[in-house]
């Protein structure tokens, strides 16, 4: 019994049971499980800025010195990250895709529909994003680390932070995780009854199974190295990590994993308050996964719709451009790949029958790209963590 009381396990039995059930229920009661899920996360986007604000200025508040250094630290190994991605896919993609053989099939988009929403939403105000949120935070936090540790604003602040980002752990710990089978039922009884995955296997089955592949062996060989590389080691943070790459699986939204995400990477770096730094400042710009598969769909799609494929020089304006464009990205679904459409259609000769269907694309395997960002945040927190190590 207290096996079943464990989160991978539930999440596990939870995913399996909506994919089974969703063959047999009507549209009406998935989309009531669904509107739960979509309320949900409503109020969890309503509270992030607020969780985002406090983790970050806590996080750097209490760092005793080089607060300035690792943020730059962070947005750089972010973009490099990013870079690193993109060009591994554009070799991985340019070698094995002339082996697959693919051909123009007029009607690929056209398969890709879904009856189902959400039949209300709680209306909740944007108050402020979660961008402006960690801007303020990190800003408002190295304005105080230059104040001396003796001065009484500074420990004041500390306090505040403690007190709120406390209380946001207990709200985590007691209400979200608690409910998070729930929460994760809705959204994936909707991609069994919409047949979503059927769909992407029969019409994008090869290059699917090459882009999954290439993420497993990529993310991986980053936990390798996050973990100096010893490989048992490596196994075990990915274990530690598994609970927030399901989570990541159903929910389709880096910024609503986020909450299990900082809880696995706790455990993983074993310091609260460089996981609290990390992960909110990368959940939304670092997506590893994305960077993978939405380069090996687009050189797909390409060759499918009888384009050119770019050449190297090509390319490197493209992931310039991509990389610019990633960083005012949201960590909801779909809003990666909504960023650097223009990117796509400009460096990339993308015409809009082809921005549609690598749209839709990206939709169906959100949850594969979602998860592997997840699990490589988790990997470069434990990369980072061993670079500011080796300068200390």
């Amino acid at each position: 019994m207290r096996y079943f009381r464990q989160l991978p396990v539930q999440l596990i039995i939870t995913i399996f049971l909506a994919l089974i059930s969703g063959s047999f229920l009507s549209g009406y009661t998935v989309s009531i499980f669904y509107t739960i899920s979509a309320c949900f996360i409503e109020l969890l986007f309503f509270i992030l800025p607020f969780m985002v604000f406090a983790f970050i200025f806590r996080a750097i508040i209490n760092i005793e010195s080089g607060s300035l250094y690792l943020i730059l630290l962070i947005f750089g190994g972010v973009t490099l990250s990013n870079a690193i991605a993109l060009f591994t896919a554009y070799f991985f993609g340019s070698t094995v895709l002339p082996l697959l053989e693919l051909k123009y099939c007029c009607d690929f988009a056209a398969r890709f529909n879904s009856d189902i929403t959400s039949l209300f939403n709680l209306g909740l105000p944007d108050i402020i994003g979660t961008d402006k949120a960690m801007m303020i935070g990190s800003g408002a936090g190295i304005a105080i680390s230059f104040i001396k540790n003796e001065n009484k604003l500074r420990k004041t602040a500390q306090h505040v932070s403690i007190i709120i980002s406390d209380a946001i752990v207990v709200f985590l710990q007691k209400v979200f995780i608690p409910i998070l089978p729930i929460y994760v039922f809705g959204f994936c009884l909707k991609l069994s009854y919409d047949q979503a995955l059927i769909h992407l296997f029969e019409q994008y089955g090869k290059v699917f199974a090459g882009s999954m592949a290439l993420v497993l062996v990529y993310i991986f060989l980053l936990y390798f190295i996050g973990s100096g590389g010893s490989i048992k080691k490596a196994w075990q943070n990915l274990s530690v990590m598994a609970p927030a790459g399901l989570t990541g699986f159903s929910t389709m939204s880096s910024a609503a994993t986020m909450p299990v995400t900082l809880k696995c990477t706790e455990e993983t770096t074993r310091d609260r308050n460089f996981a609290d730094l990390v992960i909110p400042s990368t959940a939304n710009i670092h997506m590893l996964g994305d960077d993978l598969t939405i380069v090996m769909t687009a050189l797909s799609l390409l060759t499918i719709f009888g384009h050119s494929q770019p050449d190297l020089s090509s390319f490197i304006t493209f992931v310039l451009a991509f990389c610019v464009a990633k960083l005012s990205c949201v960590g909801i679904p779909g809003a990666s790949v909504l960023v650097v459409l223009p990117v796509l259609q400009n460096f990339l000769g993308f015409t809009p029958e082809m921005v549609s269907v690598l749209t839709t694309i990206y939709i169906l395997q959100d949850p594969f790209g979602t998860s592997a960002n997840v699990m490589g945040n988790g990997a470069f927190a434990l990369i980072l963590q061993r670079i500011v190590r080796m300068k200390e």
